[in-house]
């Protein structure tokens, strides 16, 4: 579960930095759709999954510990 979580924390990481890259020198209503409709709900929902990923690696993580 660790290397999901890793790729998901530093592929969201990169395209973060891309999006603000980017963002300045992309200033037009196709760029403000795109981000109403795609990057938006990415800010919000990406770091919520990272959470639950974190959350549910210590439940497992537990669950291991009270098998053996």
């Amino acid at each position: 579960m660790n290397v999901p979580y890793t790729q998901l924390q530093q592929s969201w990481q990169h395209l973060s930095q891309q999006w603000q890259t980017t963002t300045p020198l992309w200033d037009d209503q196709v760029r403000w759709a795109f981000e109403a409709e795609f990057w938006q709900p990415l800010r919000s929902q990406v770091p919520m999954t990272l959470m639950k990923m974190e959350q549910l690696v210590r439940v497992i993580t537990q669950a291991k510990q009270q098998v053996k």
